[in-house]
């Protein structure tokens, strides 16, 4: 599982060296598998191709003709891009997504289980971590009573 919080310097190519302990878990849990980076919210998010399957998979049951359902598919399959890890354990970021998420140069990954976030440090820090903590503050006792 992906978990923790890692910066990172993007280069002026638009490369991201992914945290080592994001590797491992990729080379443990998927093999050589590439990662699919795609927009989400205010940041990109990127799976291993087996997680990203799934989601396709479930995605296509959705009714195809449903107008949230179109919106959904143009947004998030529709910015998803296959990014393989070099042999530098690096990633390259489109700049279409890069422009996406407003990423200029410093970069937060987020672990979330089964993917993990990219975010632009400036927006992170000014406005998604403190957002995170409230959030995180009012759900507490929601999720305390689904046994967490």
């Amino acid at each position: 599982m992906f978990r923790g919080r890692y910066e990172h310097t993007m280069t002026d190519k638009g490369r991201i060296s992914v945290p080592a302990k994001f590797r491992e878990v990729l080379r443990d849990k998927y093999g050589d598998e590439t990662l699919i980076v795609t927009n989400f919210d205010r940041c990109l998010v990127a799976y291993p191709l087996k997680e990203w399957n799934e989601i396709e998979r479930k995605v296509a049951e959705l009714p195809q003709f449903r107008q949230e359902v179109i919106s959904f598919l143009r947004y998030l399959m529709g910015g998803a891009v296959d990014c393989p890890i070099d042999g530098q354990g690096r990633i390259l970021i489109p700049q279409s997504l890069r422009n996406h998420a407003r990423i200029k140069r410093e970069v937060v990954m987020i672990g979330m289980l089964t993917r993990f976030e990219i975010w632009a440090k400036e927006i992170w820090e000014e406005e998604e971590s403190k957002r995170a903590y409230e959030e995180f503050i009012k759900s507490k006792e929601t999720l305390a009573g689904q046994g967490l």
